[in-house]
C-alpha cells in the first residue's frame, strides 16, 4: 500500500510573482490597521444598538404587563426600539460594503 506524499505547489508563472516594496508593504498594513480600527466602532455602535432595541422591548413589555404603560406607549417603544436598530446597523453595513471594495480594488491592483 503506497504512502500519500504531499505533492509540491506548482511554481507560479514569473508575471504573476508580485515583488512590493517594503513602502507598499507597509501602507498595506497600514490600511488593514484603519479598517480594522472602522470595524471596530462601528461593530460598538451596532452592539449598543441591540441593547438599546431590547432594553426597549423589556421595559415595553414589563410596563404593559404590569399595567404601568397602555398600548399606545407600547407600540411607541416598540417602533422606537426598531428604529435605534436600524440607525444602529445602517453604519456597519456601510463600513464593511467600503472595505469589501477597498479590498477589491487592492486585489485588483496587486494582480
Amino acid at each position: 500500500m503506497p504512502k500519500n506524499k504531499l505533492k509540491k505547489p506548482l511554481p507560479l508563472p514569473e508575471e504573476k510573482i508580485i515583488k512590493l516594496t517594503p513602502k507598499k508593504t507597509e501602507y498595506i498594513y497600514l490600511e488593514i490597521e484603519v479598517s480594522r480600527i472602522n470595524r471596530e466602532k462601528s461593530k460598538l455602535v451596532l452592539d449598543k444598538s441591540f441593547i438599546l432595541y431590547f432594553s426597549f422591548l423589556m421595559v415595553g413589555v414589563i410596563g404593559f404587563a404590569f399595567k404601568y404603560i397602555d398600548s399606545t406607549l407600547l407600540d411607541v417603544l416598540i417602533i422606537l426600539g426598531i428604529a435605534v436598530l436600524v440607525i444602529g446597523t445602517l453604519p456597519y453595513v456601510l463600513v464593511i460594503h467600503k472595505e469589501e471594495k477597498k479590498i477589491r480594488s487592492l486585489l485588483n491592483e496587486l494582480k
